[in-house]
């Protein structure tokens, strides 16, 4: 009821204000300059509007609007009223006309409506005028007026339609605020210079249409492949869809955002992609599993975390897929604890075990629903997250979920995800670790001010870059001097064991090393074991293995995470060790308090090539470690 008001509210609002931009266009205008901004609008949202199909991908894309780019340079050129206007008038009639929903089309035109006319008084308030920009003296009105448009904009859209936090893409903001400028410095030279700019505008949103193109078709890809290993086994064939289709469900009847709807309904279809490398006799097989034959099946979420981290669009998910099989006890395959789960892992493990239970198997036969909802229940707090499974079973026997849970229980299922979707923001510790880019903001500085003739500022400009220089300078001689005395303890090791110790006491007085830890790699690249540590303040080892398979083709040089994601005070890091042929070997790890100084970054990097011949051991292969997991389920049988 509130969502419906504010709703209301904001078309209310909206279209008073195009009302009034309507009265106070009949007392008189300036035709031309109006007429072409209309042109243009209803161009690009026709363009713009056929490519609104909505994909549900579980992803932060931001599309690059030159509409909004319009909006700016009309709030700039023609003043508010005029400018909010043709913004609500255009976004209202062309999008209505694709037979889109009244009452979705009529909220975006408000939107726009009252975006463009706050960030047209905006414009005016920090010193601009109407119809004229210079450069570089209306710099400081041209940002109040992107920012203001954007902030409502992004508001409204986000946070009252769409229930997200607010989380604004900033590159494309920027993108937008600066085409807005440069199509009303186009605009004041002369109205008809408008018809030469548009054109270039669509080519980027072209551009950026055809990448979102890839990235869906991409995500398509996986889904077919998702569909084929369903197909793999009779019993199970839909398995996926019907969990994603469980977890929609429950996603929505508990009012969380839509990005996250569409991540956890992607991550249960998803989530069984491992099942391509499990031979399609064990899917099939009607009696108990073997020990490496069980061994063999419980790779599978390891596995699936790992193709979809290779998708950049997908990799957010690959921490639940991994964890669907895991229990809210910690005895699950991979023995995890629950408070270490992502809210995404509870709602895959009770809508992926509600599907297994009510489907037949070939070593069983289905339950009935009511039976597998008692089931749940029963195993409630062990099994299952307590909420997630309340909210489920309330739901299947037809209850309103959201009704059944307290307000604090909603607040933490609803803020479960809101870590993954804060951007990260370069601080000063960025700037501090990266000196050249204080030179070359200098230089930059002072070619700009030698350009409009103020000496004072190429003055500044040049110390800044002097002061960025030397800088460098001596970072670049730390991180030389750090590689070498790395380099000179592994040297002086007669041992492998001699070299892990000397190294990481280079580190402890470098970096503040909590704790250094040597993984030694399987072969089949889904697990690792502990060779040798150093200290006791190191991450639980099925937590540091999960995140290391899903992290080690990245790629990365030095691999990185933050407590959040490993449960653990501080940030760990890791340094893969490859042999000559670039197998993966290995990994040295390290528990830090804080961040790696940028230099130990930059020396362990320069140095991975010479550390790793003296650190990598020889694990055991993929097929003995199958043997000795057999081996133990076996015994514990």
């Amino acid at each position: 009821m509130r969502a419906l008001s504010s709703h209301a509210a904001v078309i209310a609002l909206g279209f008073a204000a195009l009302g009034v931009a309507a009265l106070k266009l009949l007392g008189g205008a300036d035709w031309t300059p109006l007429a072409l901004f209309a042109a243009a609008l209803i161009v690009t949202e026709l363009v713009e509007d056929a490519d609104r199909i909505r994909t549900r991908e579980p992803s932060d894309f931001e599309p690059f609007r030159v509409a909004s780019a319009l909006h700016i340079a009309a709030a700039i050129v023609l003043g508010p009223w005029s400018a909010a206007l043709l913004a609500g008038g255009s976004a209202f009639g062309v999008r209505r006309l694709r037979d889109r929903s009244l009452g979705t089309v009529s909220f975006e035109a408000a939107t726009v409506t009252l975006g463009t006319l706050a960030g047209g008084y905006a414009f005016l308030a920090a010193g601009g005028h109407t119809g004229s920009i210079e450069l570089l003296g209306d710099l400081g009105p041209v940002a109040a007026v992107a920012v203001v448009y954007l902030t409502i904009r992004t508001t409204l859209l986000q946070v009252v339609a769409a229930r997200e936090a607010f989380q604004p893409d900033f590159a494309a903001g920027a993108g937008e605020a600066a085409l807005g400028a440069a199509i009303a410095l186009f605009a004041t030279g002369h109205a008809w210079n408008l018809v030469a700019l548009v054109p270039v505008a669509l080519v980027v949103h072209v551009a950026y249409t055809r990448l979102a193109r890839v990235r869906r078709e991409t995500l398509h890809a996986l889904e077919t492949f998702a569909n084929i290993v369903d197909e793999r086994d009779p019993s199970t064939y839909q398995h996926s869809i019907r969990v994603a289709r469980s977890v929609d469900r429950l996603a929505r009847s508990l009012g969380l955002p839509f990005s996250d709807i569409d991540r956890l309904r992607w991550a249960a279809r998803l989530h069984d992609l491992g099942k391509v490398a499990v031979d399609a006799s064990l899917l099939r097989k009607e009696g108990r599993l073997d020990g490496a034959e069980w061994a063999a099946m419980r790779r599978h979420p390891r596995l699936s975390a790992r193709l979809m981290q290779r998708f950049e669009f997908a990799a957010g998910q690959a921490r639940a897929v991994e964890f669907h099989h895991e229990r809210y006890d910690g005895q699950g395959y991979y023995g995890i604890e629950g408070s270490a789960l992502p809210l995404a892992s509870h709602f895959l493990i009770v809508a992926d075990s509600f599907d297994a239970m009510t489907t037949e198997r070939p070593f069983r036969p289905a339950l009935s629903r009511e039976e597998a909802l008692a089931e749940i229940e029963r195993n409630s707090g062990t099994q299952f997250h307590p909420t997630v499974a309340r909210a489920f079973v309330a739901l299947e026997r037809g209850y309103d979920a959201a009704a059944l849970l307290t307000a604090d229980e909603l607040a933490q299922l609803r803020d479960a995800a809101i870590p993954y979707r804060l951007p990260v923001i370069p601080g000063a510790r960025d700037v501090r670790d990266r000196p050249e880019l204080i030179a070359i903001a200098g230089v930059t500085l002072a070619l700009v001010a030698a350009a409009f003739g103020q000496l004072e500022l190429v003055y500044a400009g040049a110390a800044v870059g002097l002061v960025g220089l030397l800088l460098y300078v001596r970072r670049r001689s730390g991180v030389a001097r750090l590689t070498q005395t790395m380099l000179d303890a592994v040297g002086r090791a007669q041992t492998r064991e001699d070299s892990f110790d000397e190294l990481t006491s280079v580190l402890e007085r470098a970096c503040g090393a909590t704790w250094s830890g040597l993984i030694d790699w399987e072969e089949d690249g889904l697990g690792g074991t502990v060779s040798r540590e150093r200290g006791t303040d190191g991450p639980h080892l099925a937590v540091l293995t999960s995140w290391l398979v899903r992290e080690a083709e990245s790629g990365e040089t030095l691999l990185s995470a933050g407590g959040f994601e490993l449960q653990h005070d501080g940030v760990v890091v890791a340094l893969p060790l490859r042999r000559e042929n670039s197998a993966l070997v290995g990994f040295l790890v390290l528990a830090v308090p804080r961040r790696l100084p940028g230099q130990v970054e930059l020396a362990l990097a320069e140095a991975a090539d010479e550390l790793a011949p003296a650190l990598a051991g020889r694990p055991e292969s993929g097929a003995a470690a199958l043997r000795i997991a057999g081996t133990i389920v076996q015994a514990a049988n």
